[in-house]
């Protein structure tokens, strides 16, 4: 493989930059993670290390969509998953739980309290980056 070959693994396929997506993540580790996914990806990714930080940048960026980890250090995701939906800034936008807790009481949680997707740590980047792209077209096709 030639170096030039090599570099290029590392660019984003499609340029979606006008995508803003926020990652409500505490672990620094899989917040590196999924932001390089993100902008594998093309997408502009916004960071958030917990769930007042979240909210303010939310309202103030609109994303298109909020990555939310459900154990943030100062509040659960499926109780911040609420306040983005009671907020008129943020009530739309769609939510997808990133969380290592994968018991069917807090998957369920997750769904009932406004979350639209799910994924379970450790994160793949390509699931991550499918669901994304079926997350927006689905809402193309509404």
């Amino acid at each position: 493989m030639h170096p030039k070959d090599l570099l290029n693994i590392f660019k984003p396929k499609n340029l979606k930059k006008h995508i803003k997506i926020l990652v409500i993540e505490d672990a620094e580790v899989d917040m590196r993670l999924t932001c390089a996914a993100l902008e594998r990806g093309g997408y502009t990714p916004l960071k958030a290390y917990d769930g007042k930080s979240g909210l303010e940048l939310a309202k103030q960026e609109k994303p298109q969509l909020i990555i939310l980890d459900y154990n943030l250090p100062d509040i659960k995701g499926p109780d911040l998953c609420q306040v983005f939906k009671r907020h008129y800034d943020t009530e739309k936008i769609p939510i997808m739980f990133l969380t290592s807790l994968n018991t069917p009481d807090s998957i369920i949680q997750s769904y009932e309290e406004g979350g639209e997707l799910y994924l379970a740590k450790p994160i793949s980047p390509r699931l991550l980056l499918k669901q994304i792209e079926l997350t927006f077209k689905d809402k193309e096709s509404a």
